[in-house]
């Protein structure tokens, strides 16, 4: 069985296609999985960088987010059956309820080992169903980003019509994020690097963009494009670089979901106090999260946008596409 694993976690140079033994038999409340597709993050980036921590003495098989088919179940197992469509969770041990009472809050990918592997054994609790009209590779752009967007915006506090909303870019986390705030009805707000991304996002349905490179305050375009009250909801993604503006830009007692560190961890946040925004950080979601999610995405027949598409053993390309930061929705790997 082939695997895609880093032994160090020393960088995109690290990876290396192995053979491994395929998973053994299966037991009480287990399923196999022959695993179809995988999506890449920005997550992937930094358990490579060494960031999140060093992987055991066997390596670490990467990426967290994989659909597949079922191909055989122990005779207990109820929730899915042989030739089912489905993805992993990401945190296999967050069926529901919040976060903090997760005993156990690993995650694939790191420290658990990842889906980069053309089997998979796991637990029945662990999967969901695929909609219907979606292929294994769009199947597998939701454990992260999709389910990331779902309850940034509706995970703590109802969204509903006619809110607003503001996003930052054209990655997964954001792309997913316009296209469930306008099935709740929400006027949504992007901020973008160009023109041309401005202009897809606005053909994905933005009601408004904002180029932040020609309008460095963005804060204050968000705020003049809400009649200077700001947005009822701000989803933040740059971290320590961007929170301050974020904040600067939602109404007092407006929300703000902290959900990406892609310029650090915020140590302090100037404005907190006088905005009284209430400033929330997201962790991904439970699997009752993610059939929320799906059901809308059924309902619907929502669409995941995909940037590109690799092949198995192109997972370093596609990890230094993502690094260039000019992906737009997913990355995706087929098997």
């Amino acid at each position: 069985m082939k695997s895609f694993i880093t032994p160090d976690n020393e960088g995109i140079e690290s990876l290396r296609i192995v053979e491994c033994a395929e998973p053994g038999d299966i037991t009480a409340g287990q399923v196999r999985v022959a695993i179809k597709a995988a999506s890449i993050n920005y997550r992937d980036l930094l358990v490579l960088s060494g960031a999140l921590g060093k992987p055991g003495p066997d390596g670490l098989i990467m990426c967290s987010d994989g659909a597949g088919e079922v191909v055989e179940v122990a005779p207990d197992v109820e929730r899915v059956k042989v030739g089912d469509r489905v993805a992993m969770t990401f945190i296999p041990d967050w069926v529901a309820g919040p976060f903090r009472t997760v005993k156990k809050p690993y995650s694939l990918g790191f420290p658990l080992q990842g889906v980069m592997r053309e089997q998979m054994v796991v637990h029945e609790s662990e999967l969901v169903k695929l909609p219907a009209h979606l292929s294994y590779e769009a199947g597998a752009c939701l454990p992260c980003a999709g389910v990331t967007a779902w309850r940034a915006l509706c995970g703590d506090a109802p969204l509903y019509p006619g809110m607003s909303v503001l996003l930052q870019g054209g990655g997964g986390v954001s792309v997913f994020g316009v296209q469930f705030a306008k099935l709740f009805g929400a006027r949504v707000i992007v901020t973008s690097s160009s023109q041309e991304r401005c202009d897809k996002l606005r053909q994905l349905g933005a009601d408004e963009t904002i180029n932040y490179c020609s309008r460095e305050d963005w804060d204050k375009a968000a705020r003049e494009l809400t009649e200077d009250e700001g947005v009822d909801l701000a989803i933040d993604l740059g971290g320590a670089g961007t929170i301050d503006r974020t904040v600067q830009s939602v109404k007092k007692g407006g929300r703000v979901a902290l959900v990406g560190l892609l310029s650090g961890w915020p140590q302090s946040i100037n404005s907190l106090f006088t905005s009284r925004a209430d400033v929330t950080p997201v962790t991904v979601g439970s699997r009752d999260d993610v059939e929320l999610m799906n059901r809308a995405i059924d309902f619907h027949k929502l669409e995941p946008v995909i940037d590109r598409q690799y092949g198995f053993e192109e997972l370093p390309d596609a990890l230094r596409y993502l690094e260039s930061g000019k992906q737009f929705g997913k990355i995706v790997v087929s098997f």
